[in-house]
């Protein structure tokens, strides 16, 4: 019987451990292959599924006229993020001031006691402090509200879509609402000149009204934004609308102005005149 040395069998042996080991090697770098593009797979079909389908929105926007008009603003906004809020933030509160002034003008008993109503009738019932106001508010808050929409978009997303609508609608109106409006009263009134105690009782007269309201309002709002809007676009459709949400605000910030001297005892709130 013909036998192999030793030396051939132990070359033999330690090449087949080579081969198995090799092969074993391949198949666990297969399977976590696998795995990885499964998990993945699994993982964009749960977010497809609980994202908001707003590229149809995209899409009937881009074959509209303002498509093009889109097109640079998603470039722009890809390119340079934070300027392109800030400017959009600029334009928004811009309109928004100016409709309100035009809605909402002083009324004569407010011209008797104050130095912006002085102003007013120099210009025609035009306030430039006012419209300064507001942009300053605007710019300041325009990060923030960046990139408080884009922590929605990436948070939330559960394997039920209408759950993880429903989370990011009442996160944005059980956080954002209350945080922007008591952000927006306050720093209007400081700006006008009001004193600490008059910026409290400022917000303890406007800021529930204005919640409740906003709750209102908003709450379709946010809907439609999580549902139909792109993630970069939803600051700037929050803000269109907000060009009449600010009216509002700026007609209860200035009702609640002519309340805070009533209730103080004062007969100036320093020129408050929003």
């Amino acid at each position: 019987m013909f036998r192999l040395p030793n030396s051939s069998l132990t070359y033999h042996s330690s090449s087949l451990k080579r081969e198995i080991s090799s092969q074993a090697l391949a198949n666990r770098s297969y399977l976590k292959s696998r795995s990885w593009r499964w998990s993945n797979s699994y993982s964009s079909r749960r977010q497809a599924s609980s994202a908001p389908p707003s590229g149809v929105a995209s899409r009937l926007l881009a074959r509209s006229g303002i498509g093009p008009l889109l097109k640079a603003y998603s470039r722009t906004q890809t390119q340079r993020p934070y300027t392109t809020q800030i400017c959009t933030s600029v334009l928004i509160w811009l309109c928004g001031d100016l409709s309100a002034q035009l809605l909402f003008p002083p009324e004569p008993g407010d011209k008797e006691d104050n130095e912006d109503s002085q102003k007013l009738q120099q210009t025609q019932g035009y306030d430039p402090w006012r419209t300064a106001r507001h942009l300053i508010v605007g710019i300041v808050a325009s990060i923030p509200s960046y990139e408080w929409f884009m922590f929605l978009h990436r948070r939330f997303n559960f394997a039920s879509g209408a759950l993880s609508l429903a989370t990011k609608v009442l996160v944005q109106q059980a956080v954002y609402t209350p945080v922007f409006n008591t952000y927006f009263f306050t720093t209007q009134s400081l700006l006008s000149g009001a004193s600490v105690e008059q910026t409290l009782m400022r917000l303890q007269l406007a800021l529930p009204i204005s919640i409740v309201n906003g709750w209102k309002v908003w709450s379709g709002v946010a809907i439609v934004s999580f549902m139909y809007i792109p993630p970069q676009f939803r600051s700037v459709f929050s803000g269109c609308v907000a060009v009449a949400w600010q009216s509002y605000l700026s007609w209860t910030n200035q009702k609640v102005a002519r309340e805070v001297p009533q209730k103080t005892g004062k007969t100036s709130i320093g020129g408050v005149s929003l």
